[in-house]
Formats: structure tokens, sequence, C-alpha cells
């Protein structure tokens, strides 16, 4: 198959995906390429995702080591920011040298970087210099590779197959904390970061490195090679469905994350117990896993800004349910934090889906980047509205109608994404 052939296919109309996209289909894919799909959950559960999990288990003990304030700790993660302004460029480099290389040269530094950490003499400058590199160098085994690699080996399965890959993060915050907490407390803080560049170097580098670039799918290994001829920046920021993405994106995702910041305090302040509180964060958790799960599954069959619309609609209504006249009760608070949950594990996994159907492989991940970058400044933008409105009001309530309203405005948004393209040149 040409690369044209696999873009019209790849991008083709709502009715023929259907019509191809069976349990056969993708069981037929999961067969020829279930390597790729192992690689990419390692990659992406293991790399800086891993890192980003475990990095509350570092604070006391550095706090130990260094003397440093859990404030001064606390400011290496604005290295977002700068993670954000990277992210499309990085997604440039990928569409240009394909993902496989990014992803060895970045996880072969992030080993580097982890080893660095566990170095450190007690300088706070380097600390936040290698926190840094490690946000940036981190998306060489993030989304921005980890999608763009699932969405070229699978086109029938896609939407699970992404969400499979991407359930690598939630599996590894769950199971690493417990194994990294013990192996700290045993051997220190520095055993600690280098356990993170082991992982990356025995089980997720090996596995990217034999497993991705093997596939007998021939347009999945032609566009692994660099591509010099991309749509320009211009280009790209000329179409108006990149725009109703990227502002999608951060409409939809960045209340979630907003919640979760705050989702323990939030909770108790509706009267729901401290224990009962963290109870619920962490069911919050694996209501993100399930639906991630549940939105692959629909988004290979039906329309994906439909499936998003509904999971936006049930986010808006958590959220509302949060928004209670007097004490909230268990059952209430349940049903809310399983809205949203299932709102936020919905929400990165069809934006990456619905880059590949509407604009193709070619470009997937420039534009992922650039709807990474709306949702890290809109994340940022909505945690920080939170707090503030709890120090004004003394509640939640004002800002989490905003977050409701902002849940409904990314819903509506997806809408105006209309049919999928029959072709992407």
């Amino acid at each position: 198959m040409t690369e044209k052939a696999q873009i019209v296919h790849d991008a083709g109309h709502a009715g023929t995906q259907n019509s191809d996209h069976g349990w056969q289909g993708a069981v037929e894919e999961w067969r020829s390429n279930w390597r790729v799909g192992v690689a990419a959950f390692m990659a992406i559960g293991l790399s800086h995702g891993a890192y980003q999990a475990l990095s509350s288990l570092f604070v006391l003990p550095l706090q130990e080591a260094f003397g440093w304030s859990r404030g001064q700790i606390a400011f290496a993660h604005y290295s977002s920011l700068v993670v954000a302004f990277a992210a499309p460029f990085v997604g440039r480099a990928v569409d240009r040298f394909g993902a496989r290389r990014i992803m060895l040269g970045g996880m072969t530094l992030s080993i580097l970087i982890y080893l660095g950490l566990a170095s450190m003499n007690g300088s706070l400058a380097l600390f936040y210099m290698l926190s840094v590199l490690a946000g940036v160098i981190g998306l060489s085994a993030s989304g921005l590779t980890c999608s763009r690699v699932v969405s070229q080996y699978f086109v029938r399965s896609r939407g699970i197959s992404l969400a499979i890959a991407r359930s690598g993060l939630a599996l590894a915050s769950a199971a690493l904390p417990t194994i990294l907490f013990a192996i700290i407390a045993r051997f220190g803080w520095r055993a600690g970061y280098a356990t993170e560049a082991l992982l990356v170097l025995a089980i997720a580098l090996p596995a990217v490195w034999f497993w991705i670039g093997g596939s007998r799918t021939p347009s999945a290994v032609e566009q692994q090679r660099p591509d010099p001829d991309l749509p320009t920046w211009l280009q790209l920021l000329r179409e108006r469905r990149v725009w109703l993405l990227c502002v999608g994106a951060g409409l939809g995702y960045a209340p979630a994350t907003a919640i979760m910041t705050q989702l323990q305090p939030l909770l108790i302040s509706k009267g729901i117990a401290a224990e009962a509180a963290a109870a619920l964060v962490g069911m919050a958790g694996i209501a993100s896993f399930v639906g991630a799960l549940i939105t692959g599954s629909l988004v290979d069959r039906f329309w994906a800004p439909g499936i998003a619309f509904l999971f936006a609609c049930g986010s808006a209504a958590g959220t509302c349910l949060l928004v209670w006249q007097g004490a909230l009760d268990g059952p209430m608070a349940g049903l809310a934090i399983l809205l949203i949950g299932l709102g936020l594990g919905a929400e990165i996994d069809v934006v990456a889906y619905m880059v590949a159907r509407y604009f193709g492989i070619r470009s997937f991940s420039t534009i992922y980047g650039m709807t990474v970058f709306f949702i890290a400044f809109a994340s940022a933008v909505g945690a920080s509205m939170l707090g503030v409105a709890f120090d004004r009001h003394g509640n939640y309530d004002a800002a989490l109608l905003v977050i409701a309203a902002s849940f409904m405005a990314a819903g509506c948004v997806y809408l105006m994404m209309g049919r999928y393209p029959r072709h992407k040149d």
C-alpha cells in the first residue's frame, strides 16, 4: 500500500470506518503487531510518565538530605511550562525524523538525566536544570511518540489500542510507588533515581529497539522513515480543525486535571471525611483507566467527536453534583467522581484518535504537540483558579460552575469538527 493510499484509508469516511472496524480486524492487527503495542505500553509507562508519578516520593528524602524546603522542591514542577512550549517542536522533530529514532535517542538521554539526579550534591540550580531536561527529553517517550506509533500500526482497532498503550502509565502509577518507596527506604534516594534509570535501560529501551520498526505493515514501516517535506507551520495554523482540536483539548482536559489537584480538600470542604476523600481520589484514577478503555472501544465504531461530547456532558454533570448545597453524601460524591474520572480518561485518548482520523499520520506529532501546549497552559490556569476561588469565597462552588461550563464548551467545540475527511493530501 502506498503512503497516499494509506492516508486515504487512514482518514476515510466514518461509514467506511464502521464497516471495516470489527473485532476480527482488531484481533488480526494485534496478532501481527502486538510487539509494537507492548513496546508503546512499556515506553509510556516506564519513562518520563513514571518519573512524574513517582516524584513525590523524593520530596522528604531530598528535604532531609539537602535542607531544601518543600516549596523549593515543588518549584521544579514549573518545568511543565517549558515542556508545554517545547512540545510542538519535539512533535515536529518526531514527524520529520521518525518516532523510533526520537524515542531511542530521548530514552538514552533520560537514563543519563536520572543518573545525574542520583548524583546531585545539593545544588538547587542543578536540580531545576535536570528537572527541565527530564521533562523536555521525556516527551520522546510520551503520547507524542507512542500515540503516533500506535496510530500507524493499528487502524481498525486504533481507539482501543491507544487506550491500551496509555494504560501503561496508569498501571505503572499504581504499581511502582510501593516498590520504589521500599527501595528508597532501604537504600536511599540515590538508589531510587538509579532504579528509574534501570527501568528505562533494562525494559523500555530494549522493547522499543527490538519491537518498534519491525512490523510487516509496509505503510507503517514507510512512515518511520525521515520525512523532510512536511506541511509548514503556517499551513497547519491555517487549518480550522487544528484550532478546534487544540481549543477543545484545552477546555476539556484542563478542568479535569485542575479538579484532581484539589480533589481531596475539595471533598473535605463538602463534608466528606478525610479517609473517605482519599479513597475517592483513588477511585478517580480507576475511573480514568476505565474511561480510556471504554472510549477507545467506542471511537473505533462511532463518530469520535460525538463520543467526546457525551463524556464531556458526563464530566459537566459530575462537576455540578459537587456544587451541592450543604454536605455531600458518600454515594453522591462517588457518582460525581466517577463521571469526572471517566471523562478524564476519555479526553486525552480521544484527542489522539481525532488527530489521526482528521489529519492522518504525517503531521500527527506536530499537531498533537500543539494540543499539549494548550492543555498545559489551560491546566495551569485552572489549577490556580480553584485555589484562588477558595481563598476568596471560602468554597470551590464558583470555580466548579466555570469548570462545568468549560466541559460543555469543549464538547460543543468537538462537534464542530464535522465529518471525517475522505482523504488528506
